[in-house]
This record gives structure tokens, C-alpha cells and sequence, in this order.
């Protein structure tokens, strides 16, 4: 039998440094993945759809996200199973039995709120181990698994959890891989989807416990490896036990990190050449981590870089615990300025009060007032080219 496995859609998230035409330009691809997914199922011959966990970013989402994506939903060719998360509990609050979403849900949705067996149909069963809280007190996935008696059914675990071989902590939750690999290899269950991991990820040696990771990027590359995917499952029992796996890309978004060490101006146009060269600029994001120090000409060169990237991406913004950007006045900042007379004047004033903190260990604010009016100095002689 052969299924589609995904998770953590987190629809109605928003990304604080998206903002105005991007914010709305990102919210559409992630519905778009939604719809994305629903042909995936039909193109490969899907039996079902399992969603594990955070469906939704929040219980509070508006009744428009909700009607919207049981929209998408119904026009899948599939039955769709959809497991509280963290995000999303089956609580006193829960979406899932929100007005909005009960009057909305199409024949073919069914959320797995009661832990236990799910029977998909004759010899295909889900073991369901939804959140019913934001803090669960144990291991879920271990509670149901503890309860099962040998089938000859192919079961498929839906979890959603961190996992101790991946995020070693003190946390009740968290799932513990060894219950999972004795399961698979007792052929108690054939299969364990899991959400919580954006990034697609295979865990332990079976090839039988995986992370979907998330439809479409939710974090930088330095946090979220390969998301962007669907999975494409196939089980066979009988005479040959088997499991095949396969990755559609069902995202369009990218957050892309890049790291630099900047000293003058030619690391300046290596950023530029490295901006150019990234694809599909507008549905990307990109994070700088810029080590080093620049002269003030130099850094105007990459504050006017940034602003042309400003207009061309969804979004460029600094990373902040790894950002570590110095500016300083040199004295060859003044060789390009063609000024004369009072003007000449005030610019090489402004020039001895940007170097006054140079071996000063504190910034000094009449220093750092200087260089900034140095560098519109600059901007307004039209010397940063």
C-alpha cells in the first residue's frame, strides 16, 4: 500500500522579517503547497494522506485560514488524517472542534483526536498518538505502542515529538527512538511518521521512522536543512517485508544564510557576485553573517549593495549572534570625494572625529555620528560606486 506522509504546516504563520507584498507572497505558497500536496496523492496513486501534527500555527487562527484549507482538502482524491500537534492540541481550545472548522470539514478529512488504532481499511490500520496539551507528561508514541497486540495488518505510527537520538533532554515528551526500533523490527508497526522536525529526516538504521519535515521553509538553512517536502511511502508485508520512501518537492521558498569574511572592498563585490548568482530572488530570503572591518567608502559600497538586494528579495536581513561588522574611518576615504573649500573642509573634520575612537576600546558616540555623516557625505557626492 502506498500513502503520503507530511507535517507541520503551521498554516497562519507569519515571519516578522517578511513584511507588506512578501508577508502575503509567502502565505500564498504555503497554501499553494497545501493544494500541492492533494495532487501529489493523485499523481502517485496515494491511498490517504497523514498530516502529523501543527496542521495549524495556532488554535487562534482566523476562520478564514480554516475554511480555506478545508477547502484545499476536500478536493483531495483521498481520505486526509490530520494529528494534533504542539501547535495545534486537542484541548478545551482546540481548532479542531472550533465552529468554524467543524461546520467547514468535507467528507474525506478525519482527525485522529482519540489515541489508539485507526482502522484505514481491511489490513491497514494507524496508530494515532495525538497532543491533547501543549506539555504531555510521557512519551505518546511509547503510550501506544506499550497497548499493541501483534497484527497482521501493515500499521502506520502518526507521532509528533522531538526524538532523544536527535535532541538529547530532560523532557517527558520527548520520543525514545529504541521503543520505535523494536517496534519496526518485531514487525509490531511497518512504519512511523512523525512531525516536529521541519527538515526531512530519516532516524535510526530501519528506514521505517522518518520526519516528513515541513511543506514549505519555516527557518534559515542553518536550522532547516531540506524542508520544502512531501513523502511518498510504500509498505509491502507478505512474503517480502519492504519499505520504499520517496521525496516530492512540493515548496517554492528559500532562506538562505551566507557567512562572510569582509575586510575591503573586493569582499564587497564577492557578496554582490554571490547575491546574483542565487535564483528566484523575490521567493527568497537571505540571512548575512558579515565578520570583519570596513572602511566608511567601503561600507557605503555595501550599504548601497543592500538596498538594491532589499528590492530584490522577499527579504535581507542580518544575522545577529553572528554579525560582527565593524566600520571605521581611514584615511583614503577622502581621496575619492572631488570636494573643494568649505566642503573639503568639513568632510576631513568629519574624517578626524571618525578616527578620534580608533584605539579606544567603547564606542564613542561623536565618532560613530561622525562616520555616519561621513558616509552621507558620500552618498551625496556620488563616491560609492
Amino acid at each position: 500500500m502506498r500513502f503520503l506522509h507530511t507535517a507541520d504546516w503551521q498554516l497562519g504563520m507569519t515571519r516578522r522579517f517578511l513584511t507588506g507584498e512578501a508577508q502575503h507572497t509567502y502565505a500564498a505558497a504555503r497554501d499553494a503547497a497545501v493544494v500541492r500536496i492533494g495532487e501529489v496523492a493523485a499523481e502517485t496513486g496515494a491511498e490517504f494522506v497523514v498530516v502529523c501534527g501543527d496542521v495549524f500555527d495556532d488554535p487562534r487562527v482566523s476562520t478564514r485560514v480554516i475554511r480555506r484549507t478545508l477547502d484545499a482538502l476536500g478536493a483531495y482524491p483521498v481520505p486526509v488524517y490530520l494529528l494534533p500537534g504542539n501547535h495545534d492540541p486537542y484541548d478545551a481550545t482546540s481548532v479542531y472542534t472550533s465552529a468554524a472548522f467543524v461546520d467547514a470539514c468535507p467528507g474525506n478529512v478525519h482527525v485522529l483526536s482519540a489515541a489508539g488504532v485507526v482502522r484505514v481499511r481491511d489490513g491497514v490500520s494507524i496508530v494515532a498518538a495525538p497532543w491533547y496539551s501543549k506539555h504531555p507528561t510521557a512519551d505518546l508514541v511509547a503510550e501506544q505502542l506499550a497497548g499493541l497486540a501483534p497484527s497482521d495488518d501493515i500499521r502506520i505510527v502518526v507521532g509528533h515529538g522531538g526524538m532523544d537520538s536527535l535532541s538529547p533532554n530532560p523532557d517527558p515528551s520527548i520520543v525514545r527512538l529504541a521503543g520505535l526500533d523494536a517496534a519496526a523490527a518485531s514487525d509490531l508497526v511497518d512504519y512511523v511518521a512523525l512531525g516536529d522536525r521541519h527538515s526531512v529526516t530519516s532516524v535510526g538504521d530501519s528506514g521505517r521512522v522518518w520526519y516528513s519535515g515541513a511543506p514549505e521553509v519555516t527557518a534559515f538553512d542553518n536550522v532547516e536543512t531540506e524542508p520544502g517536502h512531501v513523502l511518498d511511502v510504500t509498505l509491502r508485508r507478505g512474503g517480502e517485508r519492504a519499505v520504499e520512501v520517496r521525496r516530492h518537492k512540493v515548496g517554492q521558498w528559500s532562506f538562505r544564510t551566507i557567512g562572510l569574511d569582509v575586510t575591503g572592498a573586493d569582499d564587497v563585490r564577492r557578496l554582490r557576485a554571490t547575491l546574483e548568482e542565487i535564483p528566484d530572488k523575490p521567493r527568497t530570503v537571505v540571512q548575512l553573517a558579515l565578520v570583519g572591518t570596513l572602511t566608511v567608502s567601503e561600507n557605503v559600497m555595501l550599504e548601497t549593495l543592500l538596498e538594491e538586494a532589499a528590492d530584490r528579495f522577499a527579504a535581507v536581513k542580518f544575522w545577529d549572534r553572528r554579525h560582527d561588522l565593524t566600520v571605521i574611518s581611514d584615511a583614503g576615504d577622502l581621496d575619492d570625494l572631488e570636494l573643494a573649500g568649505y566642503a573639503a573642509q568639513a568632510a576631513a573634520e568629519l574624517a578626524d572625529r571618525a578616527r578620534a575612537d580608533a584605539d579606544a576600546g567603547d564606542e564613542d558616540p561623536d565618532a560613530a555620528a561622525a562616520r555616519s555623516a561621513l558616509s552621507l557625505l558620500y552618498r551625496l557626492a556620488g563616491a560609492a560606486r
